[in-house]
């Protein structure tokens, strides 16, 4: 199976709304825009393209994550596997999107600071190192999370 990875650097265009499936399933989606800049080679001046609008999924512990870390406004950097949806709407238009079934969603640092607070999942086998604790003294380090 052939797929398209993509990543989009732009704003977070709409809230992000934490949803829960019947089976239990949380996942968050968001619209993002990303307008690509250009600068005229002749006049020097820079303008705006066209702005491309995106709908991001996020799925199981990184949907909670998503929610509670973008507000819409912020500036933000998605990786994930680009498809499209289509439907008909009520008018019987024929509709679609372009969709990011995300892999990665962090803010955009380049625009602004942010600091990173990682949650350590309990349901990680035993032994592993708390992310703050130093190792003990005749171990390597063990990355956690990965």
């Amino acid at each position: 199976m052939n797929e398209v990875s993509i990543t989009v650097n732009g704003f977070v265009g709409t809230k992000p709304t934490l949803h829960r499936s019947d089976g239990g399933v949380e996942w968050t989606t968001f619209r993002v825009a990303s307008t690509r800049r250009m600068r005229d080679p002749r006049s020097g001046e820079w303008s705006d393209g066209q702005t491309l609008w995106f709908t991001v999924k996020s799925f199981r512990a990184g949907a909670r994550h998503v929610a509670e870390s973008l507000a819409q406004g912020d500036p933000v950097v998605v990786t994930g596997r680009l498809s499209t949806e289509e439907w008909t709407d009520k008018e019987g238009k024929d509709r679609w999107q372009l969709v990011i079934d995300a892999h990665g969603v962090g803010p955009d640092v380049t625009r602004g600071l942010a600091r990173f607070t990682r949650v350590v999942d309990r349901s990680e086998p035993e032994g592993l190192p708390e992310p703050d604790r130093e190792p003990e003294p005749d171990r390597e380090p063990v990355p956690v999370g990965v």
